[in-house]
C-alpha cells in the first residue's frame, strides 16, 4: 500500500489536530517536518499529541530573513531520508518558494526521483508577496507548480482563481479547507445574552498589530472617528505596530472604543467569541485564517476583508455579513454603516454563519472528502 508523505516547515496546533483525525480514519500517511518551530511563532506544542507517524528534523538550517518576512529552511537530511521512502508519494507543503521543496523538484525533473508529487497549496494572489511579481519569482513558482504530477490540494475558490491568473493548470484539484480543533473553542450556554448586554455593538479584531499586513489602521481612517463611537473594538493580539495604534488612539480620545488587549490565550479568546457581536478582519493579506472559521462555528456576523482567501467559502453576502475591499474606503465606511444598521438581524446572521460552518468546514465532512478525492485519484 503506497504511503503520503506530508512535508510540513513546523508543528502547527490545528495541523496536529488535522492529523490526528485523518489517521484515526485510516489514511495511510507519514509528516515529516522541517523543525518544530520558526521565529513569531508562539504555538506551545505537546509532542506527545501527534498520534500519527511523524519525523521531525533537528538537523535542518533555518533563520528568518525580516525585511521580507521569508523563512529559509534547509533540510539535506530531510530530503535524502524521503528519497529513500519506499512505495511513498510525496506531499508537498509550505511554500513553492521553499528551498526543499525547490530542492525536490529539481531532483525530480533530473529523474534522481520517481516519486508522484502532489502539492498542498494556499495560493492567494492578494498576499503582499504575490503582488510583489517578478521574472525570477515567475520563473522559480511555474517550475514548481509544473514539476506537480500529482494532485493540487487546495483550501477553495481563491487558489484556483490565483493558479488561473498564474497560468498554472493542475490536472486536478483535490479540496481541503483549513480546518479547526473543534474542542478548542466552545459556546456558553448564555452567549446570547451576553452579546445582547452590549450597549454598543461589539467587535472582536484578532490580529498581528502590523499595519501592512492587517490593515487595522486603514480601517478605521475609512470609517472615520464619529463612527468608530458608534461600536466598541476588542483587538486581541501583539505585533510591531502597537505603538502607532496607541498614539492613533490617544490622539483621537478612543480610549474606550478600542482596547488593544495584547496576546490572549484560548480561553481569553473563547471568552470574546462569546461576548463580542461582529468578527472583523481587516486583512491586506491573509492566505485563508482559520481564525474567520473559528467565528463561523461560534456563530458571529462577519465584517471582512475580501483578500482574506477564504471569504468564498466563508462569506455570503448580506446574509451572514459583509465583505470589504480595504483599498476601498468609501465602500469600507458605507458597509461599517449598513452593518451596524441592523443589529436585530446580528443574531440571524450569527445562526447562518454557523449553517456555513457546518456546510463548508465541518471537519469530519471535509476529511472524509479529501481521503475519498486522494483514494479517487482518476488522473
Amino acid at each position: 500500500m503506497k504511503t503520503y508523505i506530508f512535508i510540513q516547515n513546523i508543528i502547527a496546533p490545528y495541523r496536529v489536530s488535522f492529523f490526528n483525525d485523518l489517521f484515526t480514519k485510516g489514511f495511510n500517511f507519514k509528516v515529516f517536518y522541517m523543525r518544530e518551530s520558526e521565529m513569531g511563532r508562539s504555538w506551545r506544542i505537546d509532542l506527545k499529541k501527534l498520534n500519527y507517524p511523524h519525523f521531525i528534523d533537528t538537523k535542518g538550517f533555518y533563520f528568518f530573513l525580516k525585511k521580507i518576512g521569508f523563512h529559509f529552511h534547509f533540510n539535506p537530511f530531510l530530503v535524502c531520508r524521503l528519497l529513500k521512502e519506499k512505495e511513498s508519494e510525496l506531499i508537498l507543503g509550505g511554500s513553492w518558494n521553499d528551498i526543499n521543496v525547490i530542492t525536490l523538484c529539481v531532483l525530480k525533473r533530473l529523474g534522481i526521483t520517481k516519486k508522484r508529487f502532489h502539492i498542498w497549496s494556499e495560493a492567494n494572489m492578494n498576499t503582499l508577496g504575490a503582488r510583489k511579481d517578478s521574472l525570477i519569482k515567475r520563473t522559480i513558482r511555474n517550475f514548481v507548480f509544473n514539476t506537480i504530477d500529482g494532485n493540487f490540494i487546495v483550501p477553495g475558490k481563491m487558489a484556483e482563481l490565483t493558479f488561473e491568473k498564474w497560468n498554472i493548470k493542475p490536472k486536478k484539484f483535490v479540496h481541503l479547507p483549513n480546518l479547526i480543533d473543534e474542542n478548542v473553542f466552545q459556546l456558553e450556554s448564555n452567549y446570547l445574552e451576553k452579546r445582547k448586554q452590549n450597549t454598543l455593538p461589539v467587535f472582536f479584531m484578532p490580529a498581528r498589530l502590523i499595519e501592512s499586513i492587517k490593515g487595522i489602521l486603514n480601517f478605521f481612517n475609512a470609517i472615520g472617528v464619529e463612527n468608530i463611537k458608534k461600536a466598541i473594538f476588542l483587538i486581541a493580539g501583539d505585533g510591531d505596530d502597537e505603538n502607532l495604534y496607541k498614539e492613533y488612539i490617544d490622539k483621537n480620545n478612543l480610549g474606550e472604543n478600542i482596547i488593544l488587549l495584547g496576546f490572549q490565550d484560548y480561553q481569553q479568546i473563547n471568552e470574546l467569541y462569546n461576548k463580542a457581536n461582529i468578527f472583523l478582519l481587516s486583512s491586506f493579506t491573509d492566505a485563508s485564517p482559520l481564525v474567520v472559521v473559528e467565528a463561523l462555528k461560534m456563530k458571529m456576523p462577519l465584517f471582512i476583508s475580501t483578500y482574506c482567501g477564504n471569504h468564498y467559502e466563508a462569506l455570503k453576502e448580506g446574509v451572514n455579513g459583509y465583505s470589504f475591499d480595504p483599498y476601498n474606503p468609501n465602500e469600507i465606511k458605507k458597509k461599517y454603516e449598513k452593518l451596524i444598521s441592523e443589529k436585530e438581524m446580528f443574531d440571524k446572521y450569527g445562526l447562518n454563519s454557523f449553517q456555513i460552518y457546518l456546510n463548508n468546514f465541518d471537519k469530519n465532512t471535509r476529511i472524509e472528502n479529501f481521503i475519498h478525492q486522494m483514494r479517487e485519484d482518476k488522473l
